[in-house]
């Protein structure tokens, strides 16, 4: 930012903090929460959301990476077995029966940007019944 445009930004603040009438209603006004450009310009007062770490699932079946989690839906592409994959979160869908087992938990696989990121069944990943990803979606 030029130092012209910072001069004028604290300027213009100065002059909305300094505004003859404000008194004790205008401060009050001022800390409420309020619409149009002022809002913009005030700091925000929630804090930020959490962070949400991935957890590495490991894959022991090659299953569909699916847009949804259930089997009718679109096939983004697939995991093999033996890769490790980084997993979000996990989420209840259809459920599925594979080599034995029956869930219908699935687990959102997060793929490289610009790829969508994709639901597999937690069938198809070592661990527990979620996969070892103990976040729910």
């Amino acid at each position: 930012m030029h130092k012209t445009a910072k001069t004028a930004v604290a300027t213009l603040g100065a002059a909305m903090l300094l505004s003859p009438g404000l008194g004790t209603a205008g401060a009050q006004a001022a800390e409420a929460p309020s619409s149009g450009p002022a809002a913009a310009l005030e700091p925000a007062t929630s804090a930020a959301p959490p962070v949400v770490r991935n957890t590495q699932a490991h894959a022991w079946l090659r299953v569909n990476v699916r847009a949804s989690p259930n089997t009718s839906s679109e096939i983004l592409s697939f995991i093999s077995p033996g890769y490790t994959y980084s997993a979000i979160c996990w989420t209840y869908g259809q459920t599925v029966s594979l080599e034995g087992y029956t869930s219908s938990k699935w687990v959102l696989i997060d793929r490289p940007w610009p790829k969508r990121n994709g639901y597999v069944t937690a069938i198809a990943l070592s661990g527990d019944s979620t996969g070892g990803v103990s976040e729910r979606c």
